[in-house]
């Protein structure tokens, strides 16, 4: 053991000969594995443990290189507002990482060519020729020389080793090095990483700079935290140095590494608990605050490195990255280039990837294990959430048929549930509105209204390189306001102008097309598309709902818009800008006109766009947010809460309000219009959906169905002339998707709970409920005047 100098704290190196064997039958299964780490080094248990100061109950597991004199040295740092703390886990890309930070504060300039300064003197500062961990140095040069703490005694060749590895530096050097400084480290959370980080009361201890009275020491520094998924990150710890002594399951040497990986207050392993160093960095993150920490997930880097460089960049308060240090520094940072670089680490490099761990023949029932460990240490916190989508072995809840193969009398209640799923930062993380019963988030979100103002600049005569429409629309028949946009489409004849898919529904990943999607750039990928996939192309970092419809340009491949109110619009004013008339006969007569020759039909005639307008917000939008609450009812339990219940009144109230508005007209207004698609297809969805999903039917205010009964005659009879208009976009195979929600609710929690389930598990609460006959509801439809 060794006592700290210079400074309040105390501590302890304890030397650790032998870790306690976890209690498993999995240490009866004896393995004999080949090119074994050696003992305490890489994939096996380092022999010493790190106590902060003598008070400290909880020490954890440290490589034998660990000074605990500069782990305590960095923890007191008196930093500088430009100071970054680069906090990042154990095989979870630290050298990746630390070679892009390099790359992009001190080596590349604005045109992407090396700076030549900075290459004369990598080797002169630390961390430039791969990381420098200031806890696996010494203070001084002269404590390395007399090598106070025996750390060179520790393993053979240990002072050449270390050196090659860290360079030959000491923690004098890294104070001079030049700003910003950048400290690497595999310590975490607020007991272990600067103090100087977070904001403190000035009666804390061993803090220099403090004011006398109440006032707070503000944090200086920034703190860049780098995760992986912790499966992923197990198997690399498998294979570095070699794979560990006591195998995956266990044997004579210990309970093997995946026993060992589960452990949490006991974790042998180097820094202790993989789960509980990122709940402690989640926290010290949400401390910091997100102005001054910045978290990167290692498969975000992978997946969009070009952005979340670019985030970086932005976070560190550098100027605009261009795009040639951009290019310069992701062939800097490939695979190859670091295998063949002068880094010290490069030896420390394996090539990651994502979901490597599937080749790993566990069992499922110890991944399940794996998953409910994540869940209890880590429910709840946001840096987790990303990392618990590349932990499925694959995207739960996918539809079992797609849309064309189904039929009036398929049950989608017996397919697997899909977990629900929202974007955030361009990562897929469960839906905090389900997963919580919490109100809707105030999270900005990226908005994609329409890239193409002001709107009559949607040109519907040009096309894709290949001839084909140059916009496309991704649609639900599940969903009403995506429905709408289809019906539009339909009315107003540009089916050969803009061209469609629609959705099998939803899955663990958001909306998903089974036989992928027939626009650039994926027509010619096979499998399934996800809707997730065209807005992370649009906005590799965007914070939003992957909603339909989706408004796809494959020119650009952006997206034009996610709003179905302004799609319908953007599209109706596009067709009128054609020229010509392209609608079917039965609508022709029926459909407003733009001009005064009544030639051009549009669903969005000028002289009436403000009263459209007014209708929408005094007719049509209150139905819809009131039935909306039905997914407040969902979301608990089947509750009816004060909001549930007001909503149900309101949605009563409103279709009688529009049963008399229709009593003497044959549309909302003088003929047909954009409204009036909206209203009818949230119509349609009452007799199929709403009265049984969203509990309307108990409802004391409940008087009867709309189609198949007589109680709302005007509505009866606008309904059934709208669905004859629209028919080929009205998709009642796709309705019924809808009672997997309350599925999906159950599902996403039990998923992110410490019960946890398998993705292929089926819930039986509501299958024995019979569905409404959608045979009688479209022959009710079909029925003539």
């Amino acid at each position: 053991s060794g006592k700290g100098k210079g400074n309040d704290d105390g501590f302890n190196l304890q030397y650790i000969d032998q870790f306690p064997m976890a209690n498993s039958d999995d240490t009866k299964r004896s393995q004999k594995p080949s090119g074994l780490a050696p003992p305490g080094v890489g994939s096996n248990p380092p022999k010493y443990r790190y106590k902060k100061n003598d008070d400290d109950n909880a020490p954890i597991p440290v490589p034998w290189w660990f000074n605990p004199s500069t782990a305590n040295l960095i923890h007191n740092l008196s930093l500088e507002d430009d100071d970054i703390i680069v906090s990042s886990g154990v095989k979870m890309g630290t050298t990746w990482l630390t070679n892009l930070l390099v790359s992009l504060l001190y080596e590349y300039d604005d045109d992407g060519n090396l700076i030549p300064e900075a290459v004369a003197n990598r080797g002169k500062i630390p961390g430039r020729l791969g990381q420098t961990y200031p806890e696996g140095m010494y203070a001084t040069r002269e404590e390395k020389e007399r090598d106070e703490l025996g750390i060179y005694a520790r393993v053979p060749e240990g002072g050449k080793k270390c050196d090659a590895v860290f360079g030959d530096f000491v923690w004098e050097d890294l104070l001079k090095m030049p700003r910003p400084r950048m400290f690497v480290t595999h310590l975490f959370g607020r007991k272990y990483l600067p103090r100087g980080l977070f904001d403190e009361d000035n009666n804390d201890v061993g803090i220099s700079g403090t004011v006398a009275g109440n006032t707070k020491r503000k944090g200086k520094g920034r703190l860049i935290v780098m995760v992986r998924n912790l499966k992923d990150s197990m198997c690399s710890l498998h294979n570095f140095r070699g794979t560990p002594m006591d195998g995956w399951l266990g044997n004579e040497h210990g309970p093997g590494l995946f026993r060992r990986w589960l452990m949490l207050d006991d974790c042998p392993n180097s820094m202790g608990s993989a789960f509980y160093w990122v709940r402690e960095n989640c926290l010290a993150v949400e401390n910091i605050g997100i102005e001054r920490a910045l978290v990167v997930h290692y498969e975000g880097l992978i997946l969009n490195f070009g952005a979340q460089l670019k985030r970086i960049n932005a976070f560190l308060g550098l100027p605009d990255l261009t795009e040639a240090k951009l290019h310069a520094i992701a062939k800097a940072c490939s695979f190859k280039s670091m295998e063949t670089s002068q880094l010290r680490t490069r030896a420390n490099c394996r090539k990651g990837g994502i979901g490597s761990w599937k080749d790993v023949d566990l069992g499922e029932e110890r991944w399940a294990e794996l998953d409910k460990t994540f869940n209890n240490v880590l429910a709840g916190e946001e840096i987790a959430d990303p990392m618990r989508f590349f932990q499925f072995r694959e995207i739960p809840g996918m539809p079992l048929l797609s849309t064309k193969d189904c039929d009036l009398n398929t049950d989608p209640r017996c397919w697997p549930p899909p977990s629900l799923v929202t974007l955030r930062e361009g990562m897929i993380v469960p839906d905090p509105y389900f997963l919580k019963n919490t109100a809707k988030s105030n999270v900005e979100t990226t908005q994609f209204k329409s890239t193409i103002r002001p709107g009559r600049h949607l040109r519907l005569e040009e096309t894709a390189n290949d001839g084909s429409p140059r916009f496309h629309l991704f649609v639900a028949g599940s969903c009403p306001l995506a429905s709408s946009v289809a019906g539009a489409r339909l009315i107003l004849g540009l089916e050969h102008s803009i061209s469609m898919d629609v959705s099998d529904g939803q899955s663990g990943a958001g909306w998903v097309f089974l036989n992928g999607a027939t626009c650039s750039p994926w027509k010619d990928r096979e499998g399934p598309f996800w809707l997730y996939e065209a807005y992370q192309l649009a906005d590799p970092l965007c914070t939003a709902s992957v909603s339909v419809p989706l408004l796809w340009d494959t020119k650009t491949h952006k997206i034009v818009s996610n709003d179905c109110w302004e799609i319908s619009k953007l599209i109706s004013d596009a067709s009128s800008d054609l020229g010509f008339c392209s609608c079917p006969k039965n609508v022709l007569h029926v459909i407003s006109k733009q001009d005064r020759n009544n030639s051009i039909p549009t669903l969005f005639p000028d002289d009436l766009k403000q009263d459209i307008e007014q209708m929408l917000k005094s007719s049509v939008e209150p139905l819809l947010d009131a039935v909306e609450t039905g997914y407040e009812y969902l979301r608990n339990g089947k509750v009816e809460t004060p909001l549930v219940l007001k909503g149900r009144i309101k949605v009563f109230a409103m279709l009688d309000k529009l049963e008399e508005l229709l009593g003497n007209r044959s549309y909302l207004l003088d003929n047909l219009t954009g409204v009036d698609v909206r209203l009818a297809f949230c119509l349609l969805q009452f007799d199929a959906c709403y009265w049984d999903l969203f509990g309307l039917r108990s409802s004391e205010k409940y008087r009867g169905p709309i189609l198949t009964s007589d109680i709302y005659p005007n509505l009866k009879a606008y309904t059934r002339e709208m669905y004859q208009l629209m028919k080929p976009a009205v998709y009642f195979e796709s309705f019924r998707q809808l009672y997997r929600l309350g599925q999906a609710i159950e599902f996403t929690r039990d998923s992110y709970s410490c019960n946890g389930v398998t993705s292929n598990k089926i819930l039986n609460g509501d299958n024995e409920e019979q569905l409404p006959d959608l045979h009688k509801i479209v022959a009710a439809l079909e029925m003539p005047k």
